[in-house]
């Protein structure tokens, strides 16, 4: 649902500050008229977890002893939490951008199309949504069948209920995770265009482009989330070969797309700095030649003094639409980010060496 979508709102809706385009994740809309999504997400990831423990003790070898001692129980809560985590995240992602949106449009370029621009970051297109969902369900769906590590020991057979069961499980969570990269990857490339085209830059007040480097830093949080809790299977039997690669690609693709929207921002700020220099220069030379060739100042006129030291001013604006904050909570992020991953290695180094 694209611009047709947009057009269905009222006039009224789109001229206030409560207009918003319509979902085209239908993973969403769970969320989407709940009243604490907090909740549908705890409701989602308990409901998960119960239901592959009922599996598991109905089709899989039965466990003896108390049912909160299954070492397998962790793995099943860790799925349950993965499976309600990333569309709750990307539905406050989605929430916490139209704020974004909302707050950069009073110093949007002249002529920029508000609702065109909202749309282009919130709405992935449903075909593109379908088929990076379905790659993401070959994928993980594929682990429980060729990843030996998977299962801590010799796997069940190919068409044995708990090999399905894992097959469906992983799919469903390669589902979400192919709507969840396809739904950044359209916002990254929405905030890059806007960011380099469509805001106007005025140099002594940078501190509305700091929206950019805010969204930025919620994304990379929202997905050092899920390498946290990825790193986390660990800390259980059976965990995947793949574990490892999926954290460091999360990672990159989190610093890749923090990193070209602060560049495409920062592109912006230095065009319109060296055209401001430029212009100023231009003021200045003229001032200087009319004072060489003796020719009096026009009165009223701003004096060249005051063209050099605004000069200086200019040259020392900064150039990133961030400030030492905002630095600051990105490398808190890096930190956390990179924590999660050591700590969950470190601990199943210790386990293996201690108890292995």
């Amino acid at each position: 649902m694209g611009a047709a979508g947009v057009g269905a709102a009222t006039f009224a809706e789109r001229g206030s500050g409560s207009w918003e385009p319509p979902l085209t994740d239908w993973t969403l809309r769970v969320f989407a008229g709940a009243r604490s999504p907090v909740r549908v997400a705890l409701v989602l990831a308990v409901g998960f977890a119960a239901v592959a423990q009922v599996v598991r003790h109905t089709v899989g070898a039965p466990f003896e002893g108390p049912w909160w001692q299954d070492p397998f129980l962790w793995l099943d809560l860790l799925n349950g939490a993965l499976f309600a985590y990333v569309p709750a995240a990307l539905w406050f992602l989605r929430r916490g951008r139209l704020r974004d949106l909302r707050e950069l449009r009073r110093v949007l370029r002249p002529g920029a199309d508000y609702e065109a621009l909202v749309t282009s970051a919130l709405c992935a297109s449903p075909r593109a949504l379908a088929v990076a969902g379905l790659v993401g369900a070959a994928l993980l769906g594929s682990l429980p069948v060729f990843d030996p590590a998977f299962w801590g020991g010799t796997p069940p057979p190919l068409l044995h209920p708990m090999m399905l069961f894992f097959i469906l499980r992983m799919a469903i969570n390669g589902w979400l995770g192919g709507h969840a990269l396809v739904t950044e990857a359209v916002a990254t490339r929405a905030l890059r265009r806007i960011g380099a085209e469509q805001v106007r830059v005025d140099l002594f007040d940078l501190g509305p482009l700091a929206v950019f480097a805010r969204a930025g830093t919620r994304s990379a949080l929202a997905w050092v989330i899920v390498s946290s809790l990825i790193s986390l299977f660990w800390l259980g039997p059976g965990a995947g070969s793949a574990n490892g690669f999926i954290v460091i690609a999360i990672l990159a693709l989190v610093s890749v797309a923090v990193v070209s929207t602060l560049l495409a921002v920062r592109s912006n700020i230095r065009a319109a700095k060296r055209n401001a220099l430029a212009a100023l220069e231009a003021r200045i030379r003229a001032g200087g030649e009319d004072l060489l060739a003796g020719h009096p100042a026009r009165e009223g006129g701003v004096s060249l003094a005051d063209l050099v030291a605004l000069q200086g001013t200019l040259e020392r604006v900064r150039e990133w639409p961030v400030n030492a904050p905002a630095v600051a909570r990105a490398a808190l992020v890096a930190a956390l980010a990179l924590g999660s991953w050591l700590g969950g290695a470190l601990v199943e180094h210790v386990v293996n060496r201690w108890f292995g």
